[in-house]
């Protein structure tokens, strides 16, 4: 039995300390997005034989109307994610390949709160997840509005030249 306890603490800290550099726990502070991705993770466990619920909260700032990206996977064990919220904001996380797929479109200038909930098995069990900021995409009727201002300007700028 405590053998056991052993090496699964020695897996436990071997995947932590692979993401541990540069990931985020929860509760801490992702700090301003950009489009370089910011890590974040939690390592899980329970002493039961009916597993867990979790409900994680990173914070995180954006300095203009952005579309906010992410994803989160399972590291090690068995994690589901039934959602991700900005803000109580929630989406069901889309499943990739690789990952979970999440996406916020048009958020304005501010401090957010990005809450990740799922469950996971009996044991250990960690998960790990990135986000990252994109300038807002404008929408094609609003670059249509700008592109008849911009005509309507061009005309009345050649009448006066006329």
């Amino acid at each position: 039995m405590k053998f056991k306890l052993l090496v699964a603490a020695v897996t436990f800290v071997s995947a932590g300390a692979a993401f541990a550099g540069n990931a985020v726990a929860p509760g801490g502070d992702l700090g301003a997005l950009t489009p370089a991705p910011a890590q974040f993770a939690d390592l899980l466990s329970t002493g039961s034989l009916a597993g867990g619920v979790f409900s994680d909260d990173f914070k995180f700032t954006i300095g203009g109307v952005s579309d906010v990206i992410g994803s989160v996977s399972q590291l090690f064990g068995a994690v589901s994610f039934n959602s991700v919220a900005v803000n109580g904001s929630p989406v069901v996380p889309t499943p990739t390949v690789t990952a979970n797929s999440f996406k916020f479109t048009g958020l304005a200038a501010g401090t957010y709160t990005l809450n990740v909930k799922g469950t996971y098995a009996t044991g250990f069990n960690a998960y790990t997840g990135s986000v990252y900021a994109t300038p807002a995409v404008p929408e094609p009727g609003s670059m249509a509005l700008v592109l008849a201002g911009l005509g309507a300007v061009g005309l009345l700028a050649r009448r006066r030249s006329v």
